[in-house]
């Protein structure tokens, strides 16, 4: 590893450890949930893993080297919101925009650092989640680090929406490469199938949203999510510095009554969900 890339990661590291003890000084909770989040963030910060989990994320981070190294190109339909000066239209972002990337590069400029999807991967272990949701699967460097936490939990399953069919069907064959079964990928516009998804298989106990960095968008996703989501939940927020638009999304949705604790760690957000009532049957 050079010296950039160690420097960006103590530098992530250290937006964790500040946004976590800020988040943590403004609630007096110290229940299961709180410990829970502390603990997932923790042991990310220091790298705290078994040689089970070892294993497994040696297996993922085997795929984004070489995919790291494919230069074939990829055709790519993007809905959402381009780079944060890009001030897409709704009607653009709705009807997409298609352009040419290798794979390479793409999974370069898209796909998580493996820090951050440690932590996706830690919450996971640590909340159990029976139905998680996953809006971006792009490659499914993420999805991977979500699923195989499931499986080693033994238990749940993740259901990732993919915007771009051929980067869905890439993400397909990492999954098959590493036998995981329980994992499923569902490709259209997030407006078009997480209806659907929500319909039939809620109550959902965990989120991640990426994919589409928009204000109006992020809130109306946070919006729809809610009233299908379990009693206690959580929901994480990617790139909410991503853009002034996306930070006043994370204001503005950190403020719902629903939200229990939020944790904001500069480049995700994570909210705990806690609400009296849900939807009943499917």
């Amino acid at each position: 590893m050079n010296l950039k890339n160690s420097l960006r990661i103590f530098q992530w590291k250290f937006w964790m450890y500040r946004g976590l003890k800020k988040s943590l000084r403004q609630t007096k909770q110290r229940d299961n949930p709180v410990i829970k989040i502390n603990k997932a963030v923790y042991e990310t910060i220091y790298n705290r893993i078994s040689p089970e989990e070892k294993t497994w994320i040696n297996k993922i981070e085997k795929i984004r080297t070489n995919l790291n190294a494919d230069k074939t190109p990829v055709s790519i339909v993007d809905f959402g919101a381009g780079k944060p000066d890009s001030k897409r239209s709704e009607k653009v972002m709705a009807e997409g925009i298609t352009h040419s990337a290798t794979i390479a590069e793409t999974c370069k400029i898209a796909s998580k650092p493996s820090v951050w999807a440690l932590l996706l991967f830690k919450l996971i272990r640590e909340f159990k989640p029976q139905t998680a949701i996953e809006l971006g699967t792009c490659l499914g460097i993420s999805a991977s680090y979500q699923a195989v936490a499931q499986r080693i939990n033994q238990q749940g399953r993740l259901i990732t929406l993919e915007g771009s069919g051929e980067i869905a069907e890439l993400a397909k064959k990492n999954f098959e490469s590493l036998r995981l079964d329980n994992v499923s990928v569902i490709t259209g516009r997030f407006n078009d199938t997480l209806p659907a998804v929500l319909e039939t298989n809620h109550p959902i106990d965990y989120v991640f949203i990426d994919g589409h960095h928009d204000e109006q968008a992020t809130i109306a996703y946070f919006e729809n999510l809610l009233p299908y989501l379990s009693p206690q939940s959580l929901l994480v927020f990617d790139d909410i510095s991503w853009s002034k638009g996306m930070r006043k999304a994370w204001n503005k949705i950190i403020r719902d009554k629903n939200v229990k604790l939020a944790v904001d760690l500069k480049m995700v957000g994570i909210c705990l969900i806690e609400k009296k009532t849900i939807l009943t049957g499917n």
